[in-house]
């Protein structure tokens, strides 16, 4: 089974910048804090638990830092030995030497000014990955508990947004609790169809069959049809900036 690639967002407690000898510079800080519950969703609130990373980091991933999630804007590696991650009780810690690059120098600056301050990390949830409940009031919660991470972003938005979060995964005794915005039947979670717009619907990997009977333009038969870099990265930008509205 495929699983979707997620993307959430926080507000980083601090990142620190040092400068070693030689004068490379280096960036520390959480890319995720555990515990901390989410903003609305789309009618659940999430947390990450800990210990979530524990079986990917053992793993060895291949894990990229990158500056808002472009993998153009490539700032450290996990196997290059430019990045390091550590989980601990508060969250995943990170530490990265920078290259000598225009990017990484303009990250730092960006860091140092407030502009940048904000952690993200992409990953997606294998089956069993993560566990659905609802509380006596009727809030939905999604607990994280198990994840394959992809990669860390150094961003300017410090919400905690849902990009592609799938709700399929969520057992039905749970999932008829979640009051959605989207009166169709669909479950996509993209702002347009959030907003009952089914006809614009933004997520390029949407296989709701509502979503498709109301008019998504990305279940036509040329829907597969790869996006470059810069697309990936526009598309995402646009679904941070409408989501934040």
């Amino acid at each position: 089974m495929s699983h979707k690639l997620e993307q959430r967002a926080i507000k980083a407690s601090e990142i620190r910048i040092a400068t070693s000898a030689d004068g490379f510079k280096t960036l520390s800080g959480y890319a995720v804090v555990f515990n901390s519950p989410s903003v609305d969703l789309g009618g659940f609130t999430e947390i990450c638990s800990p210990g979530m990373f524990t079986r990917t980091l053992q793993d060895s991933p291949d894990v990229l830092l990158l500056r808002d999630h472009s993998s153009s804007q490539l700032l450290a590696r996990t196997t290059a030995g430019t990045l390091t991650l550590t989980q601990d009780a508060k969250g995943l810690a990170f530490t990265a030497t920078l290259p000598k690059t225009a990017i990484a120098d303009d990250t730092v600056e960006n860091i140092r000014a407030g502009n940048l301050n904000s952690c993200s990390f992409g990953f997606n949830v294998p089956d069993g990955g993560d566990k659905w409940t609802s509380t006596p009031d009727g809030a939905v919660l999604r607990s994280l508990l198990d994840v394959n991470l992809a990669e860390v972003s150094i961003t300017s938005f410090a919400a905690y947004p849902a990009t592609s979060v799938s709700l399929r995964s969520c057992p039905p005794s749970v999932r008829g609790l979640i009051k959605r915005m989207n009166s169709d039947g669909c479950d996509c979670d993209c702002p347009e169809c959030m907003a009952d717009d089914c006809e614009n619907c933004s997520d390029i990997a949407c296989e709701d069959p509502n979503c498709q009977e109301n008019g998504c333009p990305n279940q036509d038969e040329g829907r597969h049809k790869p996006l470059s870099l810069s697309e990936r990265h526009r598309l995402h930008m646009r679904l941070e900036v409408a989501r934040r509205k």
